[in-house]
């Protein structure tokens, strides 16, 4: 067989178990043909082959990002950046200029804000976003994703007033007996459903993810869920159509009614794996708590900044164990958010309980962040043979307010050392937009446990570069149960590739946040190429 394109002269990252390191590779169609020396590789050219010179550039798997949300991404690009803004003033300027421009009564939705990184550091309330309109209903969520706040016409509009009480695992803040219109995790969910985007804006907008995506060398998406039931079907759809352009596995679980949905699966016969090489069906997956950097995740100790807190449980143990051992009886994989020690906890006990029932193959139960995990909690990761699945980038984009919230905690935070020490796979996700898909932010938090202040934070869980790179290609291709099919430069494997700017195994640490992919290569055909104008 002749290649149809051959890179040669580069630093080949196979990310393969002995994560070798080779100069050249051949491209046959769609998946891998050969890889080697350039002498090896350039036997397999043929009079029409494409060959290409790396000089020196490092060419490796995709990533598989094994924990994002497209659709609220994408959507996020359609509201209002609340991201950037230092101040409530600067928020809310923003947020009246997009106001100008709706029409009454229509949503403004507005995102990304953090209250510890505002001048005055506190939460917006909806006094202040009363100032935006009164005639619009507008919200803005956290960057955790988990929190929001509203004005007066949005909790009008979803018929919520001081005496309604509080969902279960949320709660509608008050100030001196009165709504302040901020909403805690299942409040914020609630409220959230009714700011829903029509069918079109959510496929422009999973247009947007996609590309993105692609210039960030993601060529595969663990997608965790969006808002509705709808969300499956539109992100199907997206794919079918090319508006999506990576491999999808879908996590099965809305935000906002994450058990009815798992049921409504286990009663139409689908399970985990249906689907070809680019939509297959994942897990069935539930909310067990809250969010690390809120803080709302549930801990077995207090937090060190409000003693009297430890957080919010959306489920109790026998309602996370019904449905997801329903759902394991009838071949799913099973996972949750669980964020806190103790959500860890209760997800391990759900993992044990399902494979007490026994099985013919290991089901690969995930867990889906493991945020905060102890060594009690990564042995009993390790018999259960469950898979993480951490967020090393929150280091990076959270990490100055852990140690103000959990103490000593920050050395069991997303424990990457103790997982390869344990020998326990794992897969890596960004959980964007809550921070950047760019896994090179990932990457570098894995490796020096620094926030972007440069606070050191663990340091004895530091991977090292090999094992982030593995666990960000092949971890998540044995996540999802395709490691057979991608996430490693072997022969017969999906072509799926990316050429970086420099040298990513020589290049200095601190370089990495600053790497670009110049070329993404899906199933042997290119789809993104850096132009010179783009800034990231």
């Amino acid at each position: 067989m002749k290649a149809d394109k051959i890179f040669i002269n580069g630093e080949l990252v196979t990310a393969d178990e002995q994560f070798q390191v080779c100069e050249a590779l051949a491209v046959q169609e769609e998946s891998i043909l050969q890889t080697g020396t350039n002498d090896e590789v350039m036997k397999t050219a043929g009079a029409d082959t494409e060959v290409v010179d790396l000089g020196g550039r490092t060419l490796m798997p995709g990533f598989i990002d094994a924990h994002a949300h497209l659709e609220l991404y994408g959507t996020n690009i359609l509201g209002v950046d609340c991201k950037q803004p230092r101040s409530i003033p600067e928020v809310l300027k923003a947020l009246k200029e997009r106001a100008a421009e709706t029409p009454e009564g229509c949503w403004v939705r507005g995102w990304g804000y953090n209250q510890n990184e505002l001048a005055e550091g506190r939460h917006l309330t909806r006094w202040d976003l009363d100032k935006v309109s009164t005639s619009h209903p507008v919200i803005v969520v956290r960057t955790c994703g988990h929190i929001s706040c509203v004005n007066s016409k949005a909790l009008e509009m979803a018929g919520i007033v001081t005496s309604t009480p509080d969902p279960p695992g949320g709660s509608y803040h008050k100030t001196n007996g009165q709504l302040s219109g901020l909403l805690l995790e299942a409040a914020h969910m609630t409220v959230f459903q009714h700011a829903d985007y029509s069918e079109e804006d959510i496929m422009k907008g999973l247009a947007l993810a996609s590309q993105d995506f692609l210039s960030y060398g993601i060529t595969s998406v663990h997608d965790a869920g969006g808002y509705g039931t709808k969300h499956i079907r539109y992100l199907q759809q997206a794919v079918q159509k090319c508006i999506v352009k990576q491999r999808v596995y879908a996590l099965y679980g809305s935000l906002s009614d994450a058990p009815e949905m798992v049921r409504a699966g286990l009663e139409s016969g689908i399970s985990t794996g249906l689907g070809d090489d680019w939509f297959r069906i994942g897990p069935a997956k539930l909310f067990i708590d809250g969010s690390s950097s809120g803080p709302t995740c549930r801990t077995r100790e207090p937090y060190d900044s409000s003693p009297e807190d430890r957080g919010i449980l959306y489920l109790q143990q026998h309602q996370l164990d019904e449905p997801l051992l329903q759902a394991h009886k009838h071949g799913w994989q099973i996972t949750a958010h669980a964020m806190g020690d103790e959500a860890v906890d209760m997800m391990l006990h759900t993992i044990e309980r399902a494979l007490d029932q026994k099985s013919a193959a290991n089901p690969r139960h995930r867990i889906e962040h493991a945020g905060i995990a102890p060594p009690d909690l990564v042995e009993r990761m390790r018999q259960s043979e469950a898979v993480p699945v951490p967020n090393p980038a929150f280091l990076y984009e959270f990490g100055d307010g852990y140690e103000t919230d959990y103490g000593g905690r920050v050395s069991h935070m997303f424990p990457l050392k103790s997982y390869s020490d344990q020998h326990i796979p794992y897969a890596v996700g960004s959980d964007s937009p809550i921070t950047t898909p760019n896994p090179f932010y990932g990457l570098y938090a894995a490796v020096t446990r620094r926030s972007k202040s440069g606070r050191l934070l663990g340091a004895n869980q530091a991977a090292s570069l090999e094992e982030v790179i593995r666990a960000y290609t092949w971890g998540g291709a044995y996540a999802s149960h395709e490691e057979h099919r991608k996430g490693t430069l072997e022969p017969g494997k999906a072509a799926d590739l990316i050429i970086l700017d420099r040298s990513i195994m020589s290049c200095p640490v601190s370089e990495l946040p600053g790497i670009q992919v110049e070329t993404t290569i899906l199933n042997g055909k290119t789809v993104y190429t850096l132009q010179k104008e783009d800034v990231y």
